[in-house]
């Protein structure tokens, strides 16, 4: 007997299979956000590879590797930065961090935050050589790595956002 799913259910499941990728687009758009905090717009915080960590550990499958090439884009459209370099790590981020998460299921925050320091870490020392080659100029690591550490102070809060938004994926409406 096929049960056919009336168009709010359908609905429903869309918008649910796109949760992952709209958060990670509304954090691109933040990290484009301008303050008024003196310095501070130079160096926003990697808020778009916390969420991609977060996805690429507990829901690659609707997170995949295009989702995260778009998302890298836009990123790189609205902040500025040379054309493919934040596409590059959202990808790198995506595609090394899927095949390790057996060791974050399950396991307490601080496991997921020690792990998103050594991304960010990575990420930001990637940025910052590509971004070297790209432009031939080399830039003081200072902003990158400020970046970076601005990142890992914010993912706890990232990180309960998308917890809060994943068990939003399980619920039967």
């Amino acid at each position: 007997m096929i049960i056919e799913k009336t168009f709010r259910q359908k609905c429903d499941l869309a918008i649910r299979q796109t949760l992952p990728f709209l958060t990670a687009f509304i954090a691109a758009l933040l990290m484009a956000t301008q303050t008024h905090v003196p310095r501070l717009n130079s160096m926003m915080p990697m808020l778009t590879l916390g969420v991609v960590f977060f996805w690429a550990v507990h829901r690659p499958l609707l997170f995949g590797m295009g989702s995260a090439f778009v998302i890298g884009l836009m990123q790189d459209l609205v902040t500025g930065v040379p054309l493919g370099l934040g596409t590059l790590i959202l990808l790198l981020t995506r595609a090394g961090v899927t095949p390790q998460a057996r060791l974050f299921l399950g396991k307490p925050l601080v496991f997921h935050w020690w792990g998103f320091i050594l991304v960010a870490l990575a990420a930001a020392v990637a940025s910052w050589i590509l971004a070297a080659m790209i432009l031939g100029v080399i830039a003081p690591i200072s902003q990158v790595l400020m970046s970076a550490l601005l990142g890992v102070v914010v993912f706890p809060v990232t990180y309960g956002i998308c917890i809060l938004l994943e068990r939003l994926l399980v619920e039967e409406p």
